[in-house]
C-alpha cells in the first residue's frame, strides 16, 4: 500500500477494537460524533481513503451500532458515586443482601453450572457462571463492576448480535443484562427494588 492509514481512522479502529474487547467503552455521544468526524475527514481528504474502504464501511458501521444503543442514564457515573458514599460503611453492611447474611444455606452449584450450554460468547459465559456463584452467595459483585460488565455487554451483543441472539445464548444474555443492572443499582439511594427483584434468592433457583 503506498500509504499509511489516515491518522482519524486508524484512531477509531483501534478504539472500536478496544470496545469488542472490553477494555473501553463508549457512550451514545462519543460514538455518533465520530462517525461524523470520519465523515468530514473522508470528504476532505478522498486521496487517504483510498484503498482503505473496508476498514472506513466496517467502523462506520460499529459507530452507527453504538451510537444508537440504549445507554443506561445513570450508568457509570452515578454508580462511581453511590460507591463513594457507600466506602464508609462496613462490607458485611454494604452487600447486606448476600444469601449466607440473610440464614440461607449454601448448596452445591454444581448442576446449576453443568446446565450452562458450551458455545455461549466468552465474556456472556463468564458472566453466567459468575452470576450463578453470586446467587448462590460464594460471589460478591461490587455495583460499580455490575455496571460496567453491563455495557460492556451490550456493546458486544450491539456489534455481534448473532453470536448473542441466536436461540441458545439470547435467554442467557436477557437474565445476565437484567440482574447486572439490578446490582448495579440496589446501593443507589432513592432507589426501591423489590425484595424479589434485588435478593439473589430468586423464587426460581435455576439460572433460567
Amino acid at each position: 500500500m503506498s500509504h499509511l492509514m489516515p491518522e482519524l481512522l486508524s484512531t477509531w479502529s483501534w478504539r472500536l477494537d478496544r470496545v469488542r474487547n472490553g477494555r473501553t467503552v463508549l457512550t451514545k455521544g462519543q460514538a455518533a460524533s465520530a462517525r461524523t468526524d470520519l465523515a468530514h475527514d473522508r470528504s476532505a481528504h478522498p486521496s487517504d481513503y483510498a484503498g482503505y474502504e473496508e476498514e472506513y464501511a466496517s467502523a462506520v458501521d460499529a459507530l452507527e451500532v453504538l451510537a444508537q444503543q440504549a445507554n443506561r442514564g445513570d450508568d457509570l457515573l452515578a454508580v462511581l458515586r453511590a460507591e463513594r458514599r457507600a466506602n464508609d460503611q462496613p462490607a458485611r453492611e454494604r452487600y447486606a443482601t448476600a444469601p449466607d447474611s440473610a440464614g440461607v444455606l449454601r448448596t452445591s452449584l454444581a448442576a446449576e453450572h453443568g446446565r450452562v450450554p458450551a458455545g455461549l460468547p466468552e465474556a456472556l459465559d463468564e458472566w453466567v457462571h459468575r452470576l450463578i456463584r453470586y446467587r448462590g452467595g460464594a460471589k460478591v459483585i461490587a455495583p460499580i463492576e455490575a455496571a460496567r460488565a453491563e455495557i460492556r455487554l451490550r456493546n458486544e451483543a450491539d456489534l455481534d448480535p448473532g453470536a448473542y441472539r441466536n436461540a441458545t445464548a439470547a435467554p442467557f444474555y436477557r437474565r445476565v443484562i437484567r440482574e447486572l443492572g439490578e446490582i448495579a443499582t440496589s446501593q443507589r439511594p432513592g432507589v426501591h427494588v423489590s425484595r424479589r427483584g434485588l435478593h439473589r434468592g430468586l423464587a426460581d433457583d435455576s439460572f433460567l
